[in-house]
């Protein structure tokens, strides 16, 4: 494949991530309204609140990373090329 479309690919999923990043954030609070409304079990994930300047840190970081491992099998799984 010409490199320029495995660039224009690239950066057309990259972009595609954080679309449906920024959709699912927006969309947390009415989608677990809606859940909350329907009677299913909403999921809460939170854990406590950390502390000190490094529990934050490392409080966000693991939290980054959870988010976006679920983003991305997400993405993955609508932007699957066909073969």
């Amino acid at each position: 494949m010409n490199r320029h479309f495995t660039d224009a690919r690239y950066y057309f999923r990259r972009g595609f991530e954080h679309l449906y990043a920024g959709l699912d954030e927006e969309t947390a609070p009415l989608r677990r309204r809606l859940m909350a409304a329907l009677g299913r079990e909403v999921e809460d994930e939170e854990e406590p609140a950390p502390q000190t300047p490094r529990e934050r840190v490392e409080y966000g970081a693991r939290r980054a990373a959870t988010r976006s491992r679920r983003v991305a099998g997400r993405v993955r799984r609508r932007v699957r090329r066909p073969e």
